[in-house]
């Protein structure tokens, strides 16, 4: 008889256990629902200020790099396809920033915020994916150009992996949508952690290409190579500055003793910051790149 209490006892707590972690696991996604970082007014001002300078700024020039690479399609250029795909993302993530700001602090409509969060994924999961396949573009064109040049299914094959990527981030988005619990987690910085790697192999791998001498005894740098620089130095700070810190963020957050509703609030908040400030400095570098900007760097420099 004491044998069937005990057990009856062990089921009972064990129910109780699976009950309540259950309700927490329910109660915390509730809690990011609903919540609004209402209890938190810091992340929100943090939140709208950073977001509201990123459309202003961000915006017109999104769309003066969407009317050079449009200008550029017929050249041809090695990175079009995905430097195209990466305008496209960052004019249609400046777009929506108003309304993500003005949902987040004032209207808190549902429906709107799941489109939003598609949108927030393709931005986050998109861009960095995209600036590796730029990086690895750069490293084939630089340390195999004759494979590079004679390739005749190249072009072909960038669209495909374009296209791979926009229908895998779109699934990501879509899988945030149904797990709200995984906002929290570390599977919001998988496209980070996947791209940060390649950036690297491919930068480094370029720049000791590059610093190789030049068998012909010529000085004078070589306009693809003169590419490849302005395509490392613009995933340098890309990296540094908008990728590095949201993956830390979102890879060591967890440690952190926070609440789900804390967490989200506070890491995932401002390491969305850190990714919503990449819509303004990519397009501003590959403007630099291209000379767009010279007569506003010529003006500063006096």
């Amino acid at each position: 008889m004491p044998e069937e209490m005990g057990s009856a006892n062990e089921k009972s707590s064990s129910s109780s256990s699976s009950s309540s972690s259950s309700s927490s696991f329910s109660n915390s996604t509730q809690a990011i629902d609903n919540n609004w970082c209402t209890d938190y007014p810091t992340a929100t001002v943090i939140f709208s200020t950073i977001s509201g300078i990123c459309f202003l700024l961000g915006f017109p020039v999104s769309l003066w790099v969407l009317h050079e690479l449009l200008q550029r399609q017929r050249q041809r250029s090695t990175s079009d396809v995905f430097m195209l795909s990466l305008a496209v993302i960052d004019l249609i993530f400046t777009a929506q920033i108003p309304f993500s700001v003005c949902n987040f602090g004032i209207w808190h409509i549902k429906e709107l915020q799941f489109i939003l969060q598609i949108i927030y994924s393709l931005s986050f999961n998109g861009r960095p994916l995209f600036m590796a396949c730029i990086c690895l573009d750069c490293y084939v064109a630089v340390v195999y150009p004759i494979v590079y040049k004679t390739s005749k299914k190249l072009a072909a094959i960038k669209k495909a992996i374009a296209i791979t990527i926009f229908f895998t981030i779109l699934g990501c988005g879509l899988i945030m949508l149904t797990l709200k619990r995984l906002i929290t987690t570390t599977f919001i910085a998988i496209s980070l952690i996947m791209a940060l790697p390649v950036i690297a192999f491919c930068d480094i791998s370029i720049l000791r290409a590059l610093t190789k001498p030049d068998p012909t005894g010529k000085s004078k740098i070589h306009p693809q190579k003169k590419q490849a620089l302005h395509t490392i130095s613009n995933s340098f700070i890309m990296t540094f500055v908008v990728y590095l810190p949201p993956a830390i963020i979102f890879s060591f957050g967890n440690l952190m003793p926070l609440r789900d509703i804390e967490r989200f609030c506070f890491l995932t908040t401002y390491g969305i910051c850190f990714s919503t400030v990449g819509c303004v400095i990519m397009p501003v570098l590959y403007l630099i790149s291209v000379g767009k900007l010279d007569t506003f760097k010529n003006w500063w420099n006096r």
